[in-house]
């Protein structure tokens, strides 16, 4: 066994949410995985839950697939380990991650990083999914992927103690990754790229049905009643910028604000991802080359990022001044964006005669 080794990561495509940064921390460099990629994370959705940490109402908003993708793309193997499993097999959670790494396996749950920011007892959790690719013997850390540590993801190290302690003291009912994919209990994520035969192609009529469904806000989620009961306020496509928009305004209204930015921000990957679709299904002939289309569609990005970037501001100083600005961003975004994947549809439909 090695004293040091690192598994494969880049920096993500994507960062909303953990399980979108990790798993384009493993795949988005890989020819064969942008295949499934672009195929995907075409639809939005949003819908209210209660946010786990503080016990809020929070409009929750992803992109499809959501954090049910580490599971559900080929070029992944992910296996779902019980605590008790892992306990069994390798007696602690240090030896079971270095034994997984060591095999070529990431690791990714839930931990309390209360406990990695603090290095003394606190009488709060911070239960958050942690990606770890890597370990170090001599300095006694693993290399994590984590939006915590910094102001925004990154790549960094953290202790192996800080580790075995947050895991430790997580219960099943606060692994909401283990219990909202569909198991209800407490583990680790085993995660193995899978990359070396092509599993699975760009699939251009999944990508026309669910551009359709995302321009008329279609209910995508009925495709998937198999998988797990359904929220009853889901909004799909388009019509999440309204809802979202609905959102902020009821924040704005407040007496002192309050704003949730994670909304905005995978809203904002959403146009990246988007763009870069553009981008792939040019340059492998599925479309032909449009340096108009594209630009129109940088537009959308950069809209969407000004819209987000804005918010941001207006959370710190407080100065709602902004706001018709902000409005102004966020309606220039959906008007644009609209426009072009329309076109975009148009051309694909016009394929497939």
């Amino acid at each position: 066994m090695s004293n040091k080794k690192k598994l494969p990561v880049t920096y993500p495509m994507i960062t909303s949410w953990q399980w979108h940064a990790t798993l384009f921390s493993i795949l988005s460099s890989n020819d064969n995985a942008k295949k499934w990629i672009f195929s995907n994370y075409i639809q939005l959705r949003c819908y209210n839950i209660v946010e786990i940490f503080t016990g809020d109402d929070m409009l929750f908003t992803d992109i499809m697939p959501g954090s049910s993708s580490l599971q559900e793309c080929p070029y992944l193997i992910t296996s779902l380990l019980t605590k008790e499993q892992i306990e069994s097999y390798c007696g602690n959670i240090i030896d079971f991650i270095i034994k997984t790494i060591d095999l070529g396996g990431y690791v990714y749950g839930v931990i309390d990083e209360a406990r990695i920011l603090s290095d003394f007892e606190v009488d709060y959790k911070f239960p958050h999914e942690l990606f770890i690719y890597g370990y170090d013997m001599d300095q006694e850390v693993f290399y994590v992927g984590d939006f915590t540590f910094k102001d925004r993801y990154s790549h960094s190290k953290v202790s192996f103690e800080a580790v075995r302690r947050g895991y430790e003291v997580i219960s099943a009912p606060e692994d909401h990754m283990f219990k909202d994919d569909y198991k209800g209990t407490r583990g680790l994520y085993v995660i193995q790229k899978n990359v070396d035969t092509c599993y699975y192609n760009v699939d251009i009529t999944l990508i026309r049905d669910t551009l359709r469904e995302y321009l008329s806000s279609a209910d995508t989620k009925n495709h998937f009643r198999m998988m797990r009961n359904r929220f009853n306020d889901t909004t799909f496509g388009v019509k999440v910028y309204d809802r979202v928009l609905e959102r902020i305004n009821m924040q704005m209204s407040k007496k002192e604000p309050d704003f949730d930015i994670r909304a905005l921000h995978v809203m904002y990957d959403h146009k990246v991802l988007m763009f870069e679709r553009l981008k792939y299904l040019m340059a492998n002939g599925y479309l032909n080359y449009d340096q108009d289309l594209l630009d129109t569609y940088q537009l959308v990005v950069k809209n969407m990022l000004t819209a987000r970037n804005l918010l941001i501001k207006i959370s710190i100083n407080g100065n709602v001044e902004d706001a018709s600005r902000f409005k102004m961003y966020f309606g220039i975004a959906k008007e644009k964006e609209v426009s072009v994947l329309l076109e975009v549809l148009s051309r694909l439909d016009q394929r497939a005669i």
